[in-house]
């Protein structure tokens, strides 16, 4: 056995693995990813749009290159050990290059290019379409699909049925645009996929905004204070807001006011709560309520203490958008545009919220709110009249209320505070 021998081997067992990489690219792409990055101009684009013509043909094809350099490279290293060692020295080669070709020639380039199938695509495609442009190679590729058809299916198939999330947004803008989707059926895919990462502490009305009662109200002055905020049920506390003891709801009490309770406390018609962490994932949530007989739950933090509530009709509106019934037509809305380039919005408006509406990119890192987003940036208790600039856009605070930023006037195209002329 010579070394020239021994590196033709090696030289082997590299094809091998560079056409299994390419062969797990093959299956991974997506047709409607492949159209994607060709659109964007990315190097070997259009040559992979070519080959997922046919993705079949271009699969057996690496199969075909790389199966056969993995056995010609085992054969050279088994009958040069023959020459110089016994059958042991053999056996203990051919178990070293099956280890060789499992690790090096097969998982390793297989995972590298399921981490970076688009980085991949370009270079892999270009390789398959000029080894198919060699008429020998492409006959004896015809030939073998015959035989390999069965698997590669299968694999094409998987490719195919398992979009990304990323791809099911893109197929979603696709369609909106040849006027197969509306633009509010586009939006709401978007809104799904979305939906699947949305954390409960999203949705929720915010501890601030909460209505609640101590268990010691009366019954009458828990429908006063329910139909005066328009709402139909409310949590009930004992010592403080963070000790909730149950759910009431406006028809419990009204029959109770009909049997002639209504100047009992409010405890004797409350439910039990049901409590989840901020933390939890809303589609979960809404998959358990559609079951479970609560529409209002109580969220707690990491503390213990309340965060906050969040309903049925909160979940379905991160999917639906705002929902908007005869009790919220006096509500402020959470955007309110002023004039191009200027908006007036609520402190508790979701940062990703405002982004899609306004078309802004700012951080949503440790604040889920634009106040969040404000307290952060002034690293201070805010005051009425304070700016601060994040992101190309002005925020002036107009209103607060205690320690909560209620109002505030955004606007956009401003780097820093003074282009703006307000200042701190």
């Amino acid at each position: 056995m010579t070394w020239w021998s021994v590196l033709l081997a090696v030289a082997l067992l590299v094809i091998a693995a560079v056409f299994n990489a390419v062969e797990t690219v093959l299956t991974r792409i997506s047709d409607s990813k492949a159209d994607a990055l060709a659109d964007d101009g990315v190097a070997g684009g259009d040559d992979l749009v070519i080959v997922l013509e046919d993705r079949e043909r271009g699969i057996v094809a690496t199969k075909l290159v790389g199966t056969s350099a993995t056995v010609v490279a085992v054969g050279m290293l088994a009958a040069g050990a023959a020459q110089v060692w016994n059958v042991g020295g053999v056996v203990a080669t051919v178990a070293v290059c099956v280890v060789l070709v499992v690790v090096i020639g097969t998982l390793a380039p297989k995972v590298t290019a399921v981490r970076s199938v688009e980085r991949l695509a370009g270079p892999s495609a270009r390789i398959v379409r000029r080894l198919l442009g060699f008429a020998p190679f492409g006959a004896l590729v015809s030939l073998a699909r015959l035989v390999a058809r069965p698997f590669v299916i299968g694999a094409e198939q998987r490719a195919r049925e398992v979009p990304s999330e990323e791809e099911l947004v893109a197929l979603a803008d696709a369609a909106v645009e040849a006027d197969v989707l509306d633009d509010s059926e586009g939006e709401m895919i978007q809104s799904l996929v979305d939906f699947g990462d949305t954390l409960v502490r999203e949705a929720m009305v915010p501890r601030p905004d909460v209505l609640a009662v101590g268990v010691d109200t009366t019954i009458e002055d828990a429908i006063d204070a329910l139909v005066e905020r328009g709402v139909s049920r409310m949590p009930t506390f004992g010592d403080d807001i963070d000790d909730i003891r149950g759910i009431v709801h406006i028809k419990d009490l009204f029959a109770r006011v009909r049997r002639g309770r209504g100047d009992h406390f409010v405890s004797i018609a409350h439910r039990t709560p049901f409590f989840v962490p901020e933390t939890k994932r809303a589609a979960e949530l809404l998959g358990e309520l559609k079951s479970a007989p609560h529409s209002m739950v109580v969220v707690v933090d990491e503390y213990g203490g309340t965060a906050g509530i969040v309903t049925l009709e909160d979940l379905i509106e991160e999917i639906l958008g705002e929902i908007v019934d005869e009790f919220d037509l006096d509500e402020a809305p959470l955007l309110e545009p002023l004039q191009p380039g200027e908006w007036r919005v609520h402190g508790r408006i979701p940062v990703d919220e405002f982004n899609q509406l306004t078309g802004a990119a700012l951080p949503d890192e440790d604040w889920d709110t634009l106040g969040g987003l404000i307290f952060d940036s002034l690293g201070a208790i805010p005051r009425v009249g304070e700016t601060v600039a994040v992101g190309g856009f002005a925020f002036t605070v107009e209103e607060v209320d205690g320690r909560r930023i209620t109002r505030v006037l955004v606007v956009a195209g401003a780097e820093r505070v003074e282009d703006v002329g307000v200042g701190r």
